[in-house]
């Protein structure tokens, strides 16, 4: 059974990590825009976020399930500011400045880290996903049997950061053929990108509703 539940963990952590969303951008725009370290360490954030809103649906639990459905709105209002704004800073940054900034200060691995987990936490209704996910695979954690949640989490935290490793390994590979002038369109692309889906995301909230918790 825990052999079982770390593989599932291994496979749904890579592959919830997959999709291109604004989490995602953020990762690769840092990679590209400084390096390796940057990237890996947002990525790594991204997975540690992702791992606690598996454990909340692992686990169903209810006061948190509660809190999201009495705050549904306003979390999601300072969700979207907050990525929007994300969106605007990496549409506005300047690659020649990013870079200044960069040989001056140096990279720290730990900011990218915590400023990842920040963003990614303002989106809490991913938990949503990860219960569809769980059931959908007839995942259920069991409280009085806690190696089989612990064996699935850690799996899951692996292989979220596995594929952030393979996308940053790659991204970091091919950084030194980006010149400026690219860098800076795919700013503008970016950031746009992720402030485009937090319009769409508003817009069809508006038109169908929030989503049942």
């Amino acid at each position: 059974m825990v052999i079982s539940l770390f593989i599932k963990g291994l496979l749904i952590g890579c592959l919830v990590s997959m999709p291109v969303g604004p989490l995602a951008v953020l990762v690769i725009q840092r990679t590209a825009n400084r390096n390796f370290k940057s990237g890996f360490y947002s990525g790594l954030g991204v997975a540690l976020t992702d791992t606690l809103w598996a454990l909340i649906a692992g686990f169903s639990i209810s006061y948190i399930i509660t809190f999201l459905r009495q705050h549904q709105s306003l979390i999601q209002l300072i969700g979207a500011i907050i990525l929007f704004m994300l969106g605007l800073s990496i549409f506005l940054s300047h690659p020649v400045k990013a870079i200044r900034k960069f040989k001056q200060k140096g990279t720290n691995p730990f900011q990218c880290f915590i400023t990842a987990i920040l963003v990614a936490l303002s989106n809490p209704l991913v938990v949503l996903a990860y219960i569809g996910i769980f059931a959908s695979t007839n995942l259920v954690f069991n409280i009085h049997q806690p190696s089989h949640p612990l064996s699935f989490l850690l799996a899951f935290f692996i292989g979220a950061s596995t594929w952030w490793l393979i996308l940053t390994t790659v991204l970091n590979f091919f950084r030194h053929k980006f010149n400026l002038r690219i860098l800076w369109w795919f700013n503008k692309i970016s950031g746009s990108l992720i402030m485009l889906f937090v319009l769409i995301s508003t817009i069809l909230v508006l038109i169908n509703g929030n989503p049942k918790i």
